[in-house]
């Protein structure tokens, strides 16, 4: 019954757009977020950290690929245990068909069997009290002594000391505190009022928990698609570290080191418990199909009581799931070859993949010269896509990805640095790849906590050799393009380890194996096999990481310049960290060729240099790698959100009912247990069928 549903869309919508507010759904969710799709050329050091478990991040909107998976793998075990089940049936009948017919006693007892059969449609409500009176002049019926009234197809309860429904006028009321509950959630408030003619409701000084935010309004007002929330806030009133960070160039890794914690120091050591806040005229949140945009106006910044700035306008885009958010805002930055660019940028919603944006961006360009051009960012669940052209380098330029399934995606580019795991970020003319990668670990093997890393990658795609020879390379740069599959290995045993984060003292010793073997469209392989002790330590506040490799190898490559073997038959990886003091910590990694075969006649074969500047929960990472010319720009947060939140003088929700849910096919793996018989016979047939974690494949 529509009329019924304000209540429930009443809750979702104020729980519901706190969330939103927040860009995750828990407290958990901050830990893990990052910007997912920052570029990241890497060197070419594998990390000494032991990770169990798949290599694939964790992806919450299904794919099409594995959806369609699934639904084949769902299809064929169905229609395998509905043949088990006839064959046992088959089974049944030609036993019965032996066995005597008995005549049933006749008794002289009549039984009748069934019962009442309570219906409860949508629209039935419930009302429970110590007292219901009935008023015949007002028409009222009021409901006294801990009343709870519940619509049991919404699953919703209101919980009141007096609940009143005028028949005549069809309104319900509730005239001093409420509370209503919704799947375990409360949102309080006083003086309630629902016109079930009219669609709408009121509730004055709402208040609800949603995460570790709290969200209060002064009023709030419904109509059937819209909520309008005046003079509120979401706050954090509690303490929690919010930590989160974009991705910053191979060399950074002060995050691995211990650091006492009389040594560390906060933000708020130095001004204070001074919160953020943002103050705005007004939000608006619309929750349309596949996304939900949120626009912020006239939004003031405020440090404590210090203004920073005033936002006259800005909007955010996100999914249903919120696993990505873009908006309206300028951007800064560079790409290798392509140069430095600035430009403001628009934002649109597209209908593509359950929810996902496409950005413009008018863009200056400085490479050689000044120049202009345009960006275009394609951001969904399972997709990230970047193109864009500037004069100052006349260039165009393609980067993506596209996840398929959990360890599965398609990588493509042009002009673009891709990943090439332990091999280095390369960058081709153009390329597509589909890659296949997964991990795992051999726990304690060689000894306690001794644990064997496994790790592997197969690619299959088109590549087009490079026009730009990097870092003075004398190779062949011939137009030419060809497929290649490529198998990539890693087998990392831990040899010994040592910790003492008392005293700042860490070892970790491992042999690593690498391997990689390629076959290209135009019959020419290439085979690299190397292998090396790697020692990871830590001393006070001085970190390291020192490995080398022995190479032996056969380069046959026809893309000399794109991916030939650059190493040699010996190179030495290093990455180096030092904090010296509590606002400043430097890092350099590189990686040296110490048996002077590299293309280039040079040792230096990797190079990057990061400063990290600023207290522990705000740290500004600034680097550049030489080899690639290309600086880049982190930000790492770790900071305590009690106090901070956003002010608001009206707040618009419009289509609430559709805030933050989802509109795809629920898809989960099933599993099928061995087929029953109809008696407690004895079962003439049975299959074993591989059971799966039903959880595993869960959207």
């Amino acid at each position: 019954m529509k009329k019924h549903l304000i209540i429930t869309a009443l809750i979702l919508a104020i729980s519901n757009c706190a969330q939103a507010g927040e860009l995750v759904n828990s407290p958990q969710d901050l830990e893990n977020l990052e910007t997912q799709f920052f570029e990241e050329p890497t060197s070419p050091i594998p990390t000494v950290t032991v990770i169990e478990g798949s290599t694939t991040k964790p992806i919450k909107t299904m794919p099409l690929f594995k959806k369609t998976r699934i639904k084949v793998t769902n299809y064929l075990r169905e229609r395998e245990y509905n043949k088990a089940q006839k064959l046992i049936e088959q089974e049944q009948k030609i036993q019965n068909k032996f066995e005597e017919t008995v005549e049933p006693e006749v008794s002289n007892v009549q039984e009748l069997q069934g019962g009442v059969t309570q219906q409860v449609t949508t629209n039935s409500v419930q009302l429970d009290a110590d007292n219901i009176d009935y008023n015949e002049k007002t028409m009222d019926l009021i409901a006294t002594g801990s009343p709870l009234l519940t619509f049991p197809a919404q699953k919703v309860t209101i919980k009141a000391d007096k609940i009143i429904y005028n028949t005549a006028s069809n309104t319900l009321i509730v005239p001093d505190k409420v509370e209503i509950i919704k799947d375990g959630h409360s949102i309080f408030g006083e003086n309630l009022n629902v016109n079930l003619n009219e669609e709408n409701a009121i509730l004055d000084n709402v208040e609800t928990k949603a995460s570790f935010m709290t969200v209060t309004a002064r009023k709030s007002e419904m109509d059937e698609d819209l909520i309008t929330l005046y003079n509120g806030q979401m706050v954090s009133k509690d303490t929690y570290i919010m930590n989160f960070h974009t991705k910053m160039v191979g060399g950074d890794r002060f995050g691995r080191m211990f650091v006492d914690e009389d040594d560390r120091t906060y933000l708020r050591d130095e001004v204070g418990e001074t919160p953020i806040t943002i103050k705005a005229k007004e939000i608006i949140i619309d929750a349309k199909k596949n996304t939900d945009t949120i626009t912020l106006k006239k939004a003031k910044i405020h440090f404590g009581d210090f203004k920073l700035f005033t936002l006259p306008t800005i909007k955010m885009h996100t999914n249903k799931q919120q696993e990505y958010f873009e908006g309206n805002y300028p951007e800064l930055g560079s790409r290798g070859k392509f140069g430095m660019f600035l430009g403001p940028g628009y934002t649109i919603d597209t209908p593509l993949q359950n929810g996902s944006t496409l950005k413009l961006m008018p863009i200056i360009n400085k490479k050689s010269d000044f120049g202009i051009g345009g960006f275009l960012k394609y951001r969904s669940a399972t997709n990230f896509t970047d193109f864009g052209y500037g004069s100052g380098s006349d260039m165009f330029f393609l980067r993506g990805k596209q996840y398929l399934d959990d360890k599965l995606h398609i990588q493509y580019g042009m002009n673009s640095y891709m990943d090439e795991w332990f091999l280095g970020r390369r960058m081709a003319k153009y390329d597509a790849e589909l890659v296949y990668e997964d991990r795992g670990v051999i726990p304690s093997t060689i000894g306690d906590k001794l644990n064997l890393n496994f790790r592997h990658r197969l690619g299959f795609g088109y590549m087009h050799n490079s026009d730009f020879n990097r870092y003075g390379e004398s190779l062949d740069p011939s137009n030419i393009g060809t497929t290649r599959t490529r198998y990539m290995a890693e087998a990392a045993q831990t040899l010994y380890q040592y910790t003492d984060k008392e005293n700042l003292k860490s070892l970790n010793l491992s042999l690593v194996m690498q391997g990689s073997a390629a076959l290209y469209g135009t019959g020419d392989t290439q085979f690299i096999g190397r292998i090396g002790p790697r020692l990871h330590t830590q001393y006070k506040y001085w970190m390291q990481d020192i490995g080398y490799f022995a190479s032996a190898y056969e380069d046959g490559t026809p893309l000399k310049v794109y991916d030939t073997y650059r190493y040699g038959h010996g190179c030495i990886n290093i990455r180096e960290a030092l904090r010296l003091s509590k606002y400043l910590s430097i890092a350099w990694s590189g990686t040296i060729n110490v048996t002077g075969d590299s293309p280039n006649g040079k040792p230096f074969q990797e190079c990057t240099f990061i400063i990290s500047l600023g207290p522990d929960d705000l740290k500004l990472n600034l680097g550049y790698d030489w080899v690639r010319q290309h600086t880049y720009f982190a930000i790492a947060v770790a900071m305590d959100t009690k106090g901070s939140g956003i002010e608001y003088e009206k707040m618009v929700i419009k289509h609430p009912d559709r805030l933050a849910k989802r509109n795809d096919e629920p898809v989960e793996l099933k599993v099928f247990g061995e087929p029953q018989t109809t008696t407690a016979k004895k079962m003439m047939y049975a299959e074993v069928i591989d059971i799966e974690d039903p959880n595993r494949e869960e959207l």
